[in-house]
C-alpha cells in the first residue's frame, strides 16, 4: 500500500510550504455520508479512522484536526462545503472525495484558496491532463483504468456482443467510454441511470431484448445491491455474465446481494489479499475492529493518509532549522 516516490515527493513540495507544517494539520474529509452513495462514505470515513488510531491522531506528527463535510453524492453540495471548509475551517488539506463529478466542483475552490487536495477514490482523466496542477493528487485510480482493462479483457475472451448499464454521472462516462475503446466486439446497447433509480425492470427488460453475449454494468451503494438482486430475480443471471468492477463487488455490498452477488466478474486495482506488510496490518486492523476485509473506499482513504504522513515528516525534516 504504498504509492510512487515521485508522487511522494510531490505532495512533500506543496506540504512544506503549509502554514500548519509546524503546529497543526487541518485535515478536510468531504464524502458522500448521507444519500444513496452514502456506504462509499461511511467506509471511506472507516478507512480514515483506522489511519488516524495508526498515527495517534497525529499525521506527519503533527495534531491532526479534521472537519468532516457531507456532500450527499451532489455537486451543489460539495460546492457549497469546500466553501465552508475553506473559509471557516480553515482546512489546509482536503482529503476523501468519492465521486468524480463532486470532485470536479470542489477543486477550483481549493486551488484558489491553495488548499492541497488528496482525491482518494475519484478522478477523471482530465486531472492527467488539461486539469493537472500541483495541488491535486489522485491517490487511487484514474477511472478510464477499469473500461481500459476491461474492454480488453471481454475482446480477449470472445465476447461479441455486449450490452453497457451503469449510473449517470462523470465516472461512469469515463468507464464505459475507456471500455468502448479497447473493445473490439459490438455493443448492442447502453442505458445510463440516475443514482436514486432502484426499480431496473424496464431496463432489463431492454437487455433480455438485445440478447448479449455479456453485460458490463457500474453501480455501487444502493443500487449496488439492488441491481444485481433484479438482474438474478429476473432470470438473466442464468443466461448473460454479468461484469462490473470493485464498486459492485466488495465486501460491504456482499452482504446485501446475497446469493445474487456470486458469479459476477470484475476488475479491481486493490484487494484484501494484496501481500505486503503495510496492507497484511491495515486488512488486520480493519478486521479486529469492524469483523470484515475492508474494501477499496477504505482501503485507498487510507493509503492516501500514509502518503500524506510520509511527505509531512519528510517536510517538516526539511523545514526544520539546523
Amino acid at each position: 500500500m504504498q504509492r510512487n516516490l515521485l508522487v511522494t515527493v510531490a505532495l512533500v513540495a506543496a506540504m512544506v510550504v503549509s502554514p500548519s507544517s509546524a503546529q497543526v494539520l487541518k485535515l478536510g474529509f468531504m464524502a458522500p455520508m448521507s444519500g444513496p452513495s452514502a456506504s462509499a462514505g461511511q467506509e471511506m470515513k472507516r478507512g480514515l479512522d483506522a489511519a488516524l488510531e495508526k498515527f495517534n491522531n497525529r499525521i506527519g506528527g503533527l495534531e491532526t484536526r479534521v472537519s468532516i463535510a457531507d456532500d450527499k453524492g451532489l455537486p451543489d453540495t460539495g460546492a457549497q462545503e469546500i466553501v465552508r471548509l475553506i473559509e471557516r475551517e480553515r482546512i489546509d488539506v482536503l482529503s476523501g472525495l468519492g465521486l468524480t463529478n463532486v470532485m470536479l466542483a470542489v477543486t477550483d475552490p481549493a486551488i484558489r484558496a491553495d488548499v492541497i487536495v488528496l482525491a482518494s477514490h475519484a478522478g477523471t482523466g482530465s486531472y492527467a491532463g488539461k486539469d493537472c496542477h500541483p495541488n491535486i493528487f489522485l491517490t487511487g485510480f484514474l477511472n478510464d483504468i477499469f473500461g481500459i482493462t476491461m474492454g480488453s479483457w471481454l475482446t480477449k475472451r470472445d465476447v461479441k456482443r455486449l450490452y453497457i448499464m451503469g449510473l449517470d454521472f462523470q465516472a461512469g462516462y469515463d468507464i464505459f467510454d475507456a471500455l468502448e475503446s479497447t473493445y473490439k466486439g459490438q455493443v448492442v446497447g447502453k442505458k445510463l441511470t440516475p443514482f436514486t433509480q432502484v426499480d431496473f425492470a424496464p431496463e432489463l427488460a431492454q437487455v433480455r431484448a438485445a440478447k448479449p453475449d455479456g453485460l458490463f454494468a457500474f453501480y455501487f451503494g444502493a443500487s449496488g445491491v439492488s441491481f444485481p438482486k433484479q438482474y438474478a430475480q429476473s432470470g438473466l443471471k442464468d443466461q448473460i455474465p454479468l461484469y462490473t468492477v470493485m464498486a459492485m463487488s466488495n465486501s460491504m455490498l456482499i452482504a446485501g446481494q446475497g446469493d445474487a452477488g456470486y458469479g459476477m466478474i470484475s476488475n479491481s486495482v486493490w484487494n484484501a489479499q494484496v501481500d505486503n506488510p503495510s496492507n497484511r496490518e491495515f486488512v488486520s486492523r480493519f478486521r479486529a475492529k469492524h469483523g470484515r476485509e475492508p474494501t477499496s473506499y477504505s482501503s485507498m482513504m487510507y493509503d492516501s493518509m500514509l502518503l500524506l504522513d510520509a511527505a509531512l515528516r519528510t517536510g517538516v525534516r526539511r523545514t526544520a532549522p539546523p
